[in-house]
């Protein structure tokens, strides 16, 4: 029987960027697998969670990864953290009044960085990152409180594009104006960003995708908190890499991590070719191109497209230049 925890941990006073105050800061997890197989760690998007295996009755959001062979449950320990902000366990405005008005990527990372030591882990084997946690686990490297031997980073690059900013604030607008309906609208836009037009000629008509639209839109107004997808929209738009910084690169190529980049054709929001240059700041690169249509959700979809070159990537014992 693999072990399975899924928990929280209260990790005292923290103080963000911005110099508010979280106390105490709460961090939901989930781990699965044995102690003193390699650790991967893996951080979620934007509107995911800490359920990356799941139950049998409820799977998480990457369990057919994990249960596919391509991280085989028996080979790693794998451990989630829900960022904070978000609305399923973690500190946010949900589960704390005096939760912060501006949240960063880097406070998130921060609070996942203080998680994983306060659970004894010093040495992470694979960090990986899709989207959001893409740019999380870029956060991670540069910070280098951990070793890391190898990082998959998908669908992510090392600053939030304009174009996708853009949208972003044209969901914020739809929720001042719109309260819970205007949710929905921020909802039905962003799934447009997530898929490209060929994934919606395929598989709705032009009646049918209203229909599609609207159901999404109203089941996340439903299932997720307005004021934290306002935070999570803030985290998602303070990503840059080289704020404040001049030795990014000076950082990355300095790290003896292998970083395998992974991006897909008809992503709106983060090209390949922006995630192949992001991925070539670091030492040991290397970078595969997803012919797949869906776009920027490729990474949640699809696998067998893509999947089997992680799996190559994660038994490679030898990397060049």
């Amino acid at each position: 029987m693999t072990h399975y925890t899924v928990s929280t941990l209260n990790l005292g006073r923290f103080e963000t960027e911005s110099g508010e105050i979280i106390d105490p800061l709460q961090l939901r997890y989930e781990h699965v697998g044995y102690p003193g197989q390699p650790l991967v760690v893996i951080c979620h998007a934007l509107t995911g969670n800490h359920l990356t295996y799941g139950t049998d009755q409820e799977p998480g959001w990457w369990r057919e990864i994990i249960d596919g062979g391509y991280l085989p449950i028996n080979d790693y320990q794998f451990l989630t953290f829900n960022v904070i902000g978000s609305p399923f366990g973690s500190s946010s405005k949900l589960t704390d009044n005096h939760f912060p008005n501006h949240l960063t990527i880097r406070d998130i990372v921060r609070a996942i960085e203080l998680g994983i030591e306060a659970l004894g882990f010093t040495h992470i084997n694979i960090l990986i990152g899709g989207s959001l946690g893409g740019m999380q686990a870029l956060e991670l490297l540069y910070n280098r409180s951990f070793t890391v031997d190898k990082a998959v980073i998908l669908a992510a690059t090392d600053h939030t594009s304009s174009y996708s900013r853009a949208f972003n604030e044209i969901a914020r607008q739809a929720i001042y104006l719109g309260g819970k309906e205007g949710l929905s609208i921020a909802r039905q836009l962003g799934f447009l960003t997530y898929r490209s037009s060929k994934s919606y000629d395929e598989r709705f008509t032009p009646d049918e995708v209203v229909s599609y639209q609207k159901y999404q839109g109203d089941k996340f107004k439903e299932n997720f908190d307005l004021a934290c997808y306002l935070t999570l929209l803030d985290v998602l738009d303070s990503h840059h890499i080289d704020r404040g910084r001049t030795d990014v690169d000076q950082v990355f190529r300095s790290l003896d991590t292998k970083v395998l980049t992974i991006g897909f054709i008809d992503d709106l929001l983060y090209p390949d070719d922006q995630v192949y240059r992001t991925g070539a700041r670091f030492k040991y690169h290397r970078h595969f191109f997803v012919p797949d249509n869906v776009g920027h959700d490729g990474f949640l979809l699809n696998f067998n497209n893509w999947a089997p070159n992680l799996y190559h990537f994660l038994k490679v014992t030898k990397a060049k230049r």
